[in-house]
């Protein structure tokens, strides 16, 4: 499949060119390439585990103890309450 990409730089195509031609692969196997592990690494983020995961706190302090500790930690280090 031919495809035309605008809006390369001249100076970034002939350093893709010369790195393709460096490790003996066509330029679509170098871009294939390229792209997969650009694919895998943005699945491998843990982004998602840290937006939609298990709450680790979640129920680990209620509502009065932090309270309780908050006072207590602004009263030691004389912070306004």
């Amino acid at each position: 499949m031919d495809v035309c990409i605008k809006n390369i730089n001249e100076e970034n195509w002939r350093y893709f060119k010369s790195e393709s031609s460096k490790h003996n692969v066509t330029m679509g196997e170098l871009f294939n390439k390229i792209v997969g592990e650009h694919k895998e690494s943005c699945n491998n983020s843990n982004i998602k585990e840290i937006l939609f995961g298990e709450k680790t706190l979640k129920g680990f302090v209620t509502r009065d103890e932090f309270k309780k500790n908050r006072e207590f930690f602004r009263k030691n280090f004389r912070m306004k309450q």
